[in-house]
Formats: C-alpha cells, sequence, structure tokens
C-alpha cells in the first residue's frame, strides 16, 4: 500500500473499529504545472460490528 491509503486506513481507523481490510476501488493524481501535488484513493473498507 502506499502513502495515501495508509492515510485513508489511518483516519477511517479514527472513527470505525475493528477495521479487517481495505480495498482500494480507485485512485488518481492532481497534477499542476507539470508535478503531482496530490493523490487521491477510494477505498472500500471492511470492519467487524460489535
Amino acid at each position: 500500500m502506499g502513502r495515501p491509503t495508509e492515510k485513508a486506513v489511518k483516519e477511517a481507523s479514527a472513527t470505525l473499529k475493528n477495521l479487517r481490510s481495505a480495498w482500494v476501488k480507485d485512485q488518481s493524481v492532481t497534477i499542476s504545472n507539470g508535478k503531482v501535488t496530490e493523490y487521491r484513493v477510494t477505498l472500500k473498507v471492511s470492519f467487524e460490528l460489535e
């Protein structure tokens, strides 16, 4: 997993408990002046309800 995925999982874990897995559904980048300025990922996460 890359950094954008790790960041998204960290953010999800702040509000969801028992995360089990994550699937990268989509990924993209934003480009400005010929350089990548932002990475984006769309995740599906699975977790266990208590």
